[in-house]
């Protein structure tokens, strides 16, 4: 019995994580730097894997998580393009650091 139990909660465990996939608060940050790479001000990059992982993520979120993913992408661009200075140096390194995964999509 004690075996069995054992069996069942490391099972319980792997399936868990195998299932865990993208959390929302990460396929919101791809958002947020989706709306990075696509503005002007910071120099347009290409998104076609950055489009690719939203795309393939957004069929396990709910209407609630899509319809954030999707301000966050026009907040991100409009606040990118009316960055200037500093605000837009650290733009540009949120989007060449923490974004560079999505981008590239290694994430």
């Amino acid at each position: 019995m004690k075996a069995l139990i054992i069996a069942t909660v490391a099972f319980g465990a792997f399936a868990g994580v195998a299932q865990a996939g993208v959390s929302n608060l990460d396929y919101l940050e791809a958002a947020r730097c989706r709306g990075l790479a696509s503005s002007e001000n910071l120099g347009k990059l290409d998104t076609t894997a950055l489009d690719s992982f939203l795309k393939a993520e957004s069929a396990s979120r709910d209407l609630a998580v899509l319809n954030s993913a999707n301000n966050k992408i026009l907040s991100a661009r409009k606040e990118a393009d009316a960055a200037e200075g500093d605000k837009k140096a650290k733009l540009l390194a949120k989007r060449d650091g923490a974004c560079a995964a999505y981008l590239a999509g290694g994430k």
